[in-house]
């Protein structure tokens, strides 16, 4: 890849334009939108976005942006509203995103009346929801959400559902924000790189290394930092997958195994719990669903087994917001929620000793590429065993760099 990719504005414009502006992008979660009136604002890239559910049930999703002289319509990041009114001349919205109405009609002509019809908030192109997870796309085509994901892909959504006992998760708990000054595809090929861990991030390893657990079973945020510290043998071991679109997923490695044996008191609760919903042998299968991250591009990270989703927001060629969220499982032990947010804060927040690394890391890459005579980065790792997708095969860096030549070459 040439430096340019990462460091150039004029790049960065046109993936603005030609990958953001085309790709279905997430939203939310429709647990944030159960009730007729209730809201949430979003993001899509540079986009702000609210969605919302109208009195009829149904989703709308549109832009944040009165269409009057253009100022932003809801500063909330969720709640409940019949209406959204602009703060600025007070023109007012449906829930649904239509013009409900504006102060002194009279004055914008004869013909306001019959133009008032085409200045509701500008929607969202499309939306759609799968199991309950949010996409909005800003083109008016493409391929349908499904199709768009794969099957692949819609397993990890499927798995991060299933791990409910009841069958149904929400989002809470907040969201983390981090920003780091870097290119947002540092951040993707980082995320599926499994030859850093070990070296990168070597001080958190040696931190969890001197945890002194008292005699009782670590904790999850303690394992998933510690089992960055895997051989580099062993890291080369482990499964990858490179799919269609530039999504890609890369298999799990804490050091805790699906094993009744070492189980803590509350995994063995949740375990009976998921058994008594499933039985013995689905609950297997839901539980042995092994991955850590599963990449949808252009930038969001699932991972199911932590009940957790990350997801970029570039905000300009050299600089990116990571947003993280969690979800609780409905009809799992409450402390299984607790977990989440520790395990967040400790490996994916702006306290974070994990990914504090990978963003310096990210900031020194950006600061070097401007400089020097040398034009090129390496992504050759691998190339000639493509087909045996494992471990440090950089196969799902390259399987990225293609889609983003795909579309931006149309």
């Amino acid at each position: 890849m040439h430096r340019r990719v990462y460091t150039d504005p004029a790049v960065f414009e046109q993936e603005m334009a030609r990958i953001f502006r085309r790709a279905w992008l997430w939203l939310g979660h429709e647990s944030r939108v159960k009730a007729p009136g209730d809201f949430f604002t979003a993001r899509m890239a540079r986009e702000r976005i609210i969605v919302a559910r109208h009195g009829d049930g149904r989703l709308h999703a549109f832009h944040n942006r009165c269409s009057h002289r253009g100022a932003e319509v809801c500063a909330a990041a969720q709640g409940s509203a019949k209406s959204f009114v602009c703060p600025y001349h007070a023109w007012t919205y449906r829930t649904d995103g239509s013009l409900a109405s504006v102060p002194l009609a009279e004055a914008y002509g004869a013909d306001f009346k019959a133009r008032a019809a085409g200045l509701g908030l500008e929607p969202v192109a499309r939306l759609a929801s799968y199991r309950g997870f949010i996409f909005g796309s800003l083109s008016p085509e493409g391929e349908d959400l499904d199709s768009f994901l794969g099957a692949e892909v819609r397993a990890a959504f499927d798995n991060l559902v299933e791990r409910a006992p009841d069958g149904e998760v929400e989002m809470a708990g907040g969201r983390t924000v981090q920003r780091y000054r870097g290119n947002w595809k540092l951040q993707m090929e980082n995320s599926i790189d499994l030859l850093h861990p070990r070296i990168l991030h070597r001080s958190a390893i040696d931190a969890a290394d001197r945890v002194d657990h008292g005699g009782r079973a670590p904790s999850i945020e303690w394992d998933i930092v510690k089992s960055n510290g895997l051989t580099l043998r062993e890291w080369d071991g482990l499964r990858i997958a490179a799919l269609p679109r530039g999504h890609c997923w890369m298999g799990g490695f804490l050091t805790k195994a699906i094993d009744e044996e070492r189980e803590s008191p509350v995994q063995k609760r949740y375990r009976e719990i998921m058994e008594g919903r499933h039985g013995a042998e689905r609950a297997r299968q839901i539980l042995a669903f092994d991955r850590h991250n599963t990449i949808v591009y252009p930038g969001l990270f699932v991972n199911s087994r932590l009940a957790q989703i990350r997801q970029l927001q570039p905000v300009s060629v050299d600089c990116t917001e990571q947003h993280g969220y969690i979800f609780r499982l409905k009809g799992a032990p409450a402390e299984m929620f607790e977990a989440s947010v520790r395990m967040v804060n400790t490996n994916n927040s702006p306290s974070s000793i994990v990914t504090s690394d990978d963003h310096e890391i990210f900031e020194r890459i950006q600061q070097s590429l401007a400089t020097g005579a040398f034009e090129w980065v390496d992504l050759s790792r691998g190339l000639e065993r493509e087909a045996d997708a494992e471990g440090t095969n950089e196969l799902p860096m390259r399987n990225q760099h293609r889609a983003w030549a795909r579309y931006m070459q149309q």
